[in-house]
């Protein structure tokens, strides 16, 4: 039995319940998030923040770290105010956005979903690099970036 969940035989009391829940959106971030809760209930090590935090350091940082080398000397006040910047925005988005309501609404609105295999778990932990490896390629394609080794 949840905790959180008042059961009643009351028709009205039901009804009002029903009312007053909040109706989320759910992205695929919300998604991983979730599957980021079951891997780690399975196999330890793993959560949804780590996973969300994961694909954003792998999809939206490090792409964006390899633009800002080019006009912006390394380790620069500027460079270390964009990765902090990043590793901030992350972190508060997640701790805000996914409180105990909105974890036991995913959890509520997932809890039929498919359960992922091994094989399954290892694509979606390594969608990232190839992800970040296309990134980088279309910049060095585009000229936002310099990759020597590709233009050899």
């Amino acid at each position: 039995m949840n905790k959180g969940i008042k059961k009643t035989d009351n028709d009205f009391e039901r009804v009002k319940q029903r009312a007053n829940r909040t109706n989320y959106r759910y992205y695929f971030f919300d998604y991983l998030y979730f599957k980021g809760e079951v891997l780690g209930k399975k196999i330890g090590r793993m959560s949804g923040f780590i996973l969300l935090f994961w694909y954003w350091w792998w999809i939206v940082v490090l792409p964006g770290n390899f633009l800002l080398i080019n006009s912006v000397p390394q380790w620069s006040s500027l460079h270390l105010s964009y990765l902090g910047a990043m590793f901030l925005l992350i972190c508060v988005f997640i701790i805000a956005r996914y409180r105990k309501a909105r974890v036991q609404a995913l959890l509520n609105r997932y809890r039929r979903s498919k359960h992922i295999s091994a094989v399954q778990a290892y694509f979606l932990f390594l969608l990232p690099f190839v992800l970040f490896f296309l990134e980088t390629w279309l910049f060095d394609e585009w000229g936002w970036t310099d990759c020597v080794r590709w233009n050899k």
